[in-house]
């Protein structure tokens, strides 16, 4: 596993540097997770691939990108991929991770360099904004850290081990960085236009969610193929990695 820095990016890798004679996989996370939480996808991966996992800002301790913005976040993985002469780039995304492969299509427009996105539980509509991010907003930031250290314990605490898995990976975030990506969240949510653009833009594409999820949105608006998660929610990866790691490389080695 290799850590490379690009402008006000950090990304985890398996490979040591970005290169485009690899077959690439850009896996965006959701708010309050890290890289940390996908290594054994890094591991795994076979050696043909390259699988770049830019950390959110503020996220997995990061304090090397100041600017918690999902769109500068978005502009800066655009360089990336025009620097390095990246295509047939597939897009793996989690949460509130799912708003990012949109926000680097509309400035990339072609297509072609898009070869497959697959969209786990990816925020799209402004009702997936109403577990957290949302909840987040309405408290003012000057009060927001100290509700967040809350938030952190009362994950600790909880009945479900993926939400005290997830606790492990909150610790590493900066507050300030979860209440900015969650303003810019919920911005972007309204009117649908990230769902509109991810039925109309991407040509192929997997919508998966748990089958278990809170989720209130009908999987049948997505206008794509769908993949239920059997007996998980929102955090697969927690409940059993043998299981996600399993059909993240069967999608993978099946996208041709």
């Amino acid at each position: 596993m290799y850590k490379i820095k690009f402008k006000d990016l950090i990304l985890v890798s398996n490979k040591k540097r970005i290169s485009s004679n690899f077959k690439t996989i850009f896996f965006f996370y959701g708010m309050g997770n890290s890289s940390n939480d996908f290594d054994f996808l890094i591991k795994k991966l076979d050696k043909k691939y390259q699988l770049l996992i830019p950390e959110l800002p503020g996220h997995n301790n990061d304090k090397f990108n100041s600017k918690f913005s999902l769109i500068n976040y978005a502009n800066s993985i655009v360089l990336l991929i025009l620097r390095n002469n990246l295509c047939n780039l597939v897009f793996f995304s989690h949460s509130v991770g799912g708003i990012i492969p949109i926000l680097i299509a509309k400035q990339l427009k072609q297509k072609y360099l898009i070869k497959k996105f697959f969209n786990y539980e990816g925020n799209l509509t402004e009702s997936d904004t109403d577990t957290i991010t949302k909840k987040t907003i309405s408290y003012n930031m000057n009060e927001f850290d100290k509700k967040f250290n809350t938030l952190i314990g009362i994950c600790e605490q909880s009945s479900q081990r993926e939400i005290r898995l997830w606790s492990d990976s909150l610790k590493k975030t900066s507050s300030k960085a979860f209440y900015d990506l969650s303003k810019d969240t919920v911005f972007l949510s309204k009117k649908n236009i990230l769902l509109q653009f991810f039925r109309n833009f991407f040509r192929r594409k997997l919508y998966m969610f748990g089958s278990n999820s809170l989720l209130k949105s009908s999987e049948f608006i997505f206008g794509s193929e769908r993949l239920i998660l059997n007996n998980t929610g929102h955090f697969a990866f927690y409940d059993d990695k043998t299981k996600f790691l399993s059909i993240f490389l069967k999608l993978i080695y099946n996208c041709k």
